[in-house]
């Protein structure tokens, strides 16, 4: 296993082995998703908007209740560039102890409004109720995620963003097989439509999350685990992982009720729009990638960096991955300016909702440079620990822009869901701004973890 030496003449390199591998596997991530659409795609523009619905309302929880990977991956990262192995070990026990509690505690509650959840989002009643039985299904297993996701963590605080792919691509071709198995009764399986999609991802979350565990105690990766990491639970160290986490996980929950509070705005406008919008954003979701994975692999490499009192090359680590990503990210642009309907049609939508995809998918195009900057610099700030200024951001656009802009566009001024992607494509644009003005201020230097 390749370990980092955080120097810069290994910059470039280090920047390629980590971010790759977490680019393929966001990728193998956001396809769980996409098969599922692309599957009941078969079944028409209700089902289309049904799982759209409920697997981005799954995918909203799951981020925040994730979040303690913020101080997860900063504090592995800080200890393994400070040598301290054993310490970072401790910190990965801790924070699948934490996801464990979350996901028991969290998974009743949701279960039981799933149905609630999805009428306050505005969703249509036979929407709602086919979008009900896939979350309920889905959310039972939430503990499966949560350690599957805080184990990714450790590995990638660690440097090692090899081991979270290899399990992720399992992941995927077990959901792609069950999906297909269960969605449409072939062989000796029950043709269980919606619900099939549903258990097509928690049999593909159950074996991510004992590949996750089997590999973190078998005691051959770079960061490993015992059950003394994990009990008795650490006062100490959870605090620590908590301080870091705390305002991520405000960053997260705020990010992700102004998503909801967008997509309850976007639902406002019917179904055809519901199912326009859940096309769109997948389609755009695999722009992300390159950004998404510079963000971890600048995370950390600005926490390794830091561990061993490199400050410069923590700095630079951000400069350069920030370039890379505008490179890559203004390239998707183009992509989506000249093949918007090839792309859509992919998910074989109707005349409608096809149009509607096309103009969406356009918009996105304009907010590529300023994601590319946004994730690369909020990742290295959170791997330096300072988790504070990206929440202050987040807090700012979701409640003072991103929400009532989309709803001044798309409602107020009647432009409909095209005026909704393009309030949040000036949102984005802001944002990149501000993040650049806080890194620039450098209290990401100042944080003590």
């Amino acid at each position: 296993m390749y370990t980092l030496e955080p120097t810069e003449e290994n910059l470039n390199k280090n920047i390629a082995r980590l971010a790759i591998p977490a680019a393929m596997e966001n990728i193998l991530h956001m396809m769980v998703f996409v098969v599922d659409i692309i599957m009941v795609g078969r079944l028409g523009t209700e089902a289309i908007a049904a799982v759209g619905m409920a697997g981005a309302l799954n995918f909203v929880l799951t981020i925040v209740f994730s979040s303690s990977s913020a101080g997860t991956v900063s504090l592995v990262a800080r200890h393994t560039g400070a040598k301290e192995k054993f310490i970072a070990e401790r910190v990965a026990g801790q924070s699948l102890l934490l996801a464990i509690v979350l996901g028991l505690c969290a998974a009743p509650v949701l279960y039981f409004s799933a149905v609630n959840i999805l009428y306050l989002m505005s969703a249509e009643p036979g929407v709602a109720t086919l979008g009900a039985l896939y979350f309920k299904i889905v959310i039972c297993f939430l503990p499966c995620r949560l350690i599957m996701l805080a184990g990714h963590a450790a590995f990638r605080g660690a440097g090692d963003t090899r081991t979270p792919l290899l399990i992720t691509l399992i992941m995927n071709c077990l959901n792609v097989l069950f999906n297909w198995f269960l969605i449409f009764g072939i062989w000796i399986f029950p043709r269980m439509e919606v619900a099939g999609a549903a258990w097509g991802t928690v049999i593909a979350y159950v074996a991510g999350a004992f590949l996750t565990a089997v590999i973190l105690f078998r005691g051959r990766a770079l960061v490993t685990v015992r059950i003394g990491d994990m009990l008795p639970p650490d006062l100490y160290i959870i605090k620590r992982v908590l301080r870091i986490s705390l305002p991520a996980a405000i960053d997260a929950f705020l990010t992700q009720l102004g998503y909801l509070a967008f997509l309850k705005i976007v639902a406002m406008l019917g179904t055809a729009s519901l199912a326009a919008h859940q096309i769109a954003v997948r389609v755009e979701s695999f722009s992300f990638m390159p950004g998404y994975a510079l963000a971890v692999s600048t995370a950390t490499l600005v926490g390794q960096s830091l561990g061993a009192q490199k400050e410069e090359l923590a700095q630079l680590s951000m400069r350069r991955s920030c370039i890379y990503a505008l490179v890559l990210m203004c390239t998707f642009a183009v992509i989506f300016l000249l093949i918007p309907r090839q792309l859509a049609s992919i998910f074989a939508p109707e005349a409608d909702v096809m149009r509607l995809t096309i103009l969406c998918v356009m918009i996105a195009a304009i907010e590529q440079p300023a994601l590319a900057v946004y994730m690369v610099y909020a990742g290295g700030l959170r791997g330096a620990g300072d988790t504070l200024s990206p929440m202050l951001i987040t807090i700012i656009g979701t409640l003072f822009f991103h929400v009532p802009v989309a709803y001044l566009f798309g409602i107020v001024f009647g432009w409909g869901l095209p005026g909704i992607w393009l309030g949040a494509a000036l949102d984005w644009i802001l944002r990149a701004i501000a993040v650049y003005i806080l890194y620039r201020r450098g209290r990401w230097r100042r944080v003590k973890v």
